[in-house]
């Protein structure tokens, strides 16, 4: 079967026995119309090749094991602060920090900071702890969750705000037990945002889309504005049931009322004063050492996601 093979490409016009080669009957098969076929042998491309391959391969193995090596350092800076405030106030300590913010790799509160969280409750075991928050929120079905757990934590839990805890962190420090903020800090609304990498907005803009587009809305917006009411009804239920800081009901209700219906915008600052206005018992801060110290670990000192003292 090879022989005759070898003798009938050897017949073929513009072949010869004597440079039937694989070069030769690439040639011909492209000349003929056959499967475009290009090789390239050259001994010093495959070396340019080699070589460019394994610049590229040491670039990202040095970049990757760089990455680590930092966040090990950034880790560890931030655990040995965190001991350091235990041992002055004799209480464990949570801090639940988010200052990554890009396109793809923005860090929040998403279901790693539920699992770390539950972490280290059960390390603490019952005993009282403080929550320290520097976070701009996150998933709505995390934050839930972890409003959840931190309710139903035997212990008295402390949450401090040395800058801010918005949305869903917002969420987190009224599930707790009393909450103690630096005078410029602030929490902000609750309401629900929902949407795309190319479209997103509040639960209320979307309804607001659809009630002015009319017949004309498209399937997309009206789903985002289901979905927004849905969302608003079960966090605003939530939060009614959570919140237990000494409010009245009433206060409770007006607090609840404004935080989550979307008529303000999203980052809305509710400082310590406005605040109080609505009846919330917030301390604040006044040992300005202790106030400098938590902003600059927020701040300054890597180290995203949560970390706790054991």
């Amino acid at each position: 079967m090879m022989i005759g093979l070898v003798l009938s490409l050897a017949l073929l016009p513009g072949i010869h026995a004597e440079t039937s080669d694989a070069t030769v009957l690439i040639n011909y098969f492209n000349q003929t119309g056959g499967i475009p076929i290009q090789v390239t042998t050259t001994a010093a491309t495959n070396w340019w090749q080699y070589g460019m391959s394994l610049l590229f391969g040491s670039f990202f193995l040095f970049f990757f094991f760089g990455q680590m090596m930092s966040d090990g350092i950034s880790n560890t800076m931030l655990k040995m602060t965190i001991k350091g405030i235990k041992k002055k106030t004799g209480r464990d300590v949570v801090f639940v920090k988010h200052t990554q913010s890009g396109l793809f790799n923005q860090s929040m509160i998403d279901q790693k900071t539920a699992t770390k969280l539950c972490e280290a409750m059960a390390e603490f075991k019952g005993k009282d702890f403080d929550l320290i928050l520097h976070t701009p929120g996150g998933e709505v079905f995390s934050s839930l969750m972890i409003s959840r757990i931190l309710k139903d934590y035997p212990g008295k839990i402390r949450t401090i705000v040395p800058m801010f805890a918005m949305s869903g962190g917002t969420l987190l420090a009224l599930s707790t037990d009393e909450i103690i903020m630096n005078k410029t800090a602030c929490l902000g609304p609750v309401d629900p945002q929902l949407g795309s990498l190319f479209k997103s907005g509040s639960a209320k803009s979307w309804e607001r889309i659809v009630k002015f587009k009319g017949k004309k809305a498209e399937d997309s917006s009206i789903s985002m504005a289901l979905e927004g009411s849905k969302y608003t009804k079960t966090i605003r239920n939530h939060m009614m049931d959570i919140i237990d800081l000494g409010m009245s009901d009433k206060d409770k209700k007006k607090f609840v009322e404004f935080i989550t219906t979307g008529n303000v915008e999203h980052a809305y600052a509710l400082t310590p004063d406005r605040l109080k206005e609505f009846g919330l018992p917030v301390k604040i801060m006044t040992n300005y050492k202790v106030i400098n110290a938590l902003i600059k670990i927020a701040s300054k000192i890597p180290g995203d996601g949560v970390t706790y003292t054991k």
